[in-house]
Parts: structure tokens; sequence; C-alpha cells
């Protein structure tokens, strides 16, 4: 039986299974990553619970468990406050990513606030391929950058083609006691932000020096809660195709269903931090 969690349960994510990396101070750098997880949690068969960070609800209680899911970004950008300064962190930054430093706006009177200094910027051109068994990489390489606080995450979708898209996910579910497969995937140009949703935990002081990630996160909470899957399949205005459910099939009360998921899904962006083994 599903549950939604009421808050975000897990401050040092348990999605990430991420390498440790040597070299470096650790304190110094964050590994750049995106995942996908959720908040959901489930009633075991001993009637425990237990967080299913791989799954996600429809608004009728069918649990759905990520089989695969791929998604493709590119021009990604970081604000930098105007204290850090890229010269600080040359060992840090890997060579893929560009710094450029705070500088005053234009026509700004030099005396004012410093909240008229436009923010340093991180950025990473792309384009890259994350999600299930895919880390974030450039050149065939992680991607490290200054262990520091970061507001959003910048960027796009990369528009792909029917058979590379944008965004992909096949998860699994049960449907009156036999096994079915969703199948969902669009292609998309737009912008694409990455902010914190509630309050940023981040790490707790005594894991300052600990080997760390940062970055960008798919929260698949509310991906289909308006839509009501076993209504619309037992109407007709969702079908199967054997045992795979498409929502751009659907019609009637179902109609908007692909529409919705996109828009939940481009609205999911969330940012985390976690530790790294």
């Amino acid at each position: 039986m599903p549950l939604r969690s009421w808050h975000r349960t897990v401050g040092i994510t348990a999605t990430l299974a991420l390498c440790a990396c040597g070299g470096p101070d650790e304190s110094d750098r964050y590994l750049l990553d995106f995942v996908y997880s959720s908040n959901t949690i489930r009633m075991t068969s001993d009637n425990t619970f237990e967080l299913a960070p791989d799954s996600f609800v429809s608004s009728d209680d069918l649990f759905f468990t990520v089989e695969t899911l791929t998604y493709r970004l590119a021009d990604l950008r970081m604000d930098l406050s105007p204290a850090v300064r890229c010269e600080d962190y040359e060992e840090v930054l890997s060579p893929e990513m560009s710094c450029s430093n705070s500088v005053r706006r234009p026509g700004s009177d030099p005396l004012l606030d410093p909240t008229e200094d436009l923010p340093g910027v991180l950025h990473l051109p792309g384009p890259v391929e994350v999600g299930t068994g895919k880390r974030l990489s450039a050149g065939g390489k992680q991607v490290f950058i200054p262990r520091v606080s970061y507001p959003a995450i910048d960027t796009r979708w990369v528009p792909g083609t029917p058979e590379h898209p944008s965004f992909q996910l096949r998860a699994r579910f049960t449907y009156q006691g036999n096994p079915h497969v969703l199948e969902f995937a669009f292609q998309s140009d737009e912008s694409m932000r990455f902010e914190y949703r509630g309050v940023p935990l981040g790490l707790p002081e005594e894991f300052s020096e600990h080997p760390a990630a940062f970055g960008g996160n798919l929260e698949m909470d509310h991906w289909l809660e308006d839509i009501d899957i076993s209504g619309c399949l037992a109407t007709g205005d969702l079908t199967l195709d054997g045992n795979v459910l498409r929502l751009e099939t659907g019609r009637g009360a179902c109609a908007e269903a692909a529409t919705k998921m996109r828009s939940s899904i481009q609205w999911s962006g969330d940012l985390f931090t976690g530790l790294r083994p």
C-alpha cells in the first residue's frame, strides 16, 4: 500500500550510489550529478513501512516503480555569489566547466549596494544524458564544482529525436492483479530549472570534509497525482497495448493525461546534496 511522505524524509540522500574519488581536498568540491527520486513510502508484506525512492503513485493509488529513466540536458548554468572567485577554485573545477566572476551591473553606481552586482556563473555546455545507470560526465570524465551554495541550476532540454527523446521512462505497475508497464517519453527544447523545494537541508557540519555530491533531482512524487489510471482503464479512456500503457492514447477523462504528466515532470526539478561513499 503506497503512502505519500509528509516531508522530505532523507536529508543525506539515499538515492545516490556514486563512486568515491580521491584527489583534491574534498571540503572544497562537489561532484556534480543529476538523479531522480521520490518521498513515497510503502507498506511491506510484514506490515512495516519503507521508503520507495524509485516509485511514484497515481491519484487512484496505483504504484509505479521505475525500471529505466533517462533525460538529456544542455547549457547548464549555476549562479555564484560575489564572494566566490573563480581563481580560488582553479584546482577544483573540471576543465569542461567554465567559470566567470561576479561583475558590476552596467550603469550602476559603484558605491551602491553590492546586490547590484551581476552574479558569477558556472557553465557546462553539455549535452549530458543522465538517469538509470548514467552518471553525469563531460568528455568521459566526472564533473567537479566548488563546494559553495547554489540557489538553482538553470538548463534546457536537449530536443532529441523520437528514437532518442529528451525524456524517456519505463515503469512497472500492477493492474487487476496483472503486471503492466507504463512507457512515457517527450521531446522538448524548453528551459528547465532545478531549485530547492521546501527548506534546503544540506549536509550537517560534521560532514563538511566528507566527499559529497550536489546537483539536480527530478522529484517524482506528483507526476501522476491528478490522473486516475484505474478509472480511465475501466472506462476505456486509456487502453493497453498488450501489457503496455501509453498515456498519449488517452481520451475522455484522460485526454490530457500525457500533457499533465509532461508538465508535472518539467516542474519537478529539485536540488540535492548527498554524501559519496
